[in-house]
């Protein structure tokens, strides 16, 4: 059972074990040796470290992501705590051995209640053997030990995975997968098949994918699109985020995830049909999740298809798709985001009247580009 306090808790037993690290991502290899450390102690004291501007940093891994998706992984392990050793104001190595290990003796005392402590080391490195043992602690009631952690057994490195995350997908964490992730969202105005395309495009490379929050509220609320207002609006924005959030985090995600729609489509619908007061309202929220978004590519399909009545749609936005389009590309890019937007505009020929398949192709090739991973297809 998961308790409220695992994370605040210190850890009870006198036999302890210290395992640190970047953690930029957590791999089969550390949870290995982190296992081992649990199985021959009482208790782990998992201590990620790191910097502004560290290997982590870079590929938008930062110290407090680190050490929150840490937590969040071993969530339900009372024995495994962790800990963040921030060394933003520590001078570089060699020249800071004695400021860190003096936060990480800290961090020990700090995360444990036993006294008379047997503490084991496990490393990664001589240097860190000998750099460790000149600064143990003297007659403080503990005793201290290194051990050399075994980086052969498990041929995997998180240098690699960043380098190549989709070669590597099984070894990641899968707390941290959500950062690797490629994203690929689907936009457009109603009616323009992006819902089915969503679907095929993520079937046919088995992905998981979210689909369109404002059909299920309504269908569930029994409103229609006429019908909804500001706080209908409001719930559309947070639930399809948590629906796209729930298919990146899904165990089902291999690499890539397909999205129908996100909260700029929302809030398009909102600067057509709701008041400038009411729209003022809600933009700290588009802001806010809009900011949260993370996307590879946005796949966004103009009004180039025929609006069918499927008893759901409001048919008078049909007259107002080509201003919706024009919105959308106009928010786009408000926000940056052109340089990730591929426009399916494919009209088809005699055999494909509707486009279908020549945007279906057109989507794939652009995934590709994209993110790099390839869906088979067909030839025309």
């Amino acid at each position: 059972m998961i308790t409220n306090n695992i994370s605040k808790g210190k850890l009870t037993g006198r036999k302890i074990g210290i395992y640190f690290g970047t953690f930029a991502p957590l791999h089969a290899g550390h949870q290995q040796q982190i296992y081992k450390t649990a199985a021959l102690n009482d208790g782990v004291l998992l201590i990620v470290s790191g910097y502004d501007d560290d290997r982590g940093s870079k590929i938008g891994l930062h110290l407090e992501k680190r050490f929150r998706y840490l937590r969040e992984a071993f969530n339900d392990e009372a024995a495994i705590k962790v800990a963040k050793l921030d060394e933003n104001d520590i001078p570089a190595m060699p020249n800071g051995w004695d400021e860190w290990t003096n936060r990480m003796f800290e961090l020990i005392h700090s995360n444990t209640e036993a006294e008379n402590l047997e503490i084991t080391f496990y490393v990664g490195e001589e240097e860190y053997v000998t750099e460790l043992r000149k600064r143990f602690p003297e007659n403080d009631g503990n005793t201290y030990s290194v051990e050399i952690a075994d980086r052969h057994d498990i041929q995997i490195s998180a240098t690699m995975i960043r380098q190549n995350p989709q070669a590597y997908w099984n070894d990641i964490n899968r707390v941290f997968r959500r950062h690797f992730s490629k994203v690929v969202t689907l936009m457009g105005s109603a009616s323009t098949g992006k819902s089915t395309l969503v679907r095929r495009l993520a079937r046919s490379i088995n992905a998981p994918f979210s689909e369109e929050y404002a059909r299920i509220y309504e269908e569930k609320s029994n409103i229609d699109d006429d019908e909804l207002r500001m706080d209908d609006y409001a719930r559309l924005i947070t639930g399809q985020y948590d629906a796209n959030s729930r298919e990146i985090n899904s165990p089902s995600n291999q690499g890539i995830v397909f999205l129908d729609t996100d909260a700029i489509v929302t809030r398009v619908y909102v600067k057509l049909y709701l008041s400038e007061a009411e729209q003022a309202q809600l933009e700290p929220l588009f802001q806010k999740t809009i900011r949260d978004e993370e996307m590879d590519l946005i796949l966004v399909i103009p009004p180039v298809t025929k609006y069918v009545d499927d008893g759901f749609r409001n048919m008078a936005w049909e007259t107002s798709r080509n201003a919706f389009h024009e919105e959308l590309m106009r928010q786009l890019d408000e926000f940056g985001l052109m340089d990730k937007v591929v426009l399916l505009d494919n009209a088809g020929d005699s055999r494909d009247q509707g486009g279908y398949l020549a945007r279906y192709h057109h989507a794939i090739d652009a995934v590709k580009a994209h993110t790099g991973i390839e869906i088979k297809r067909l030839e025309y």
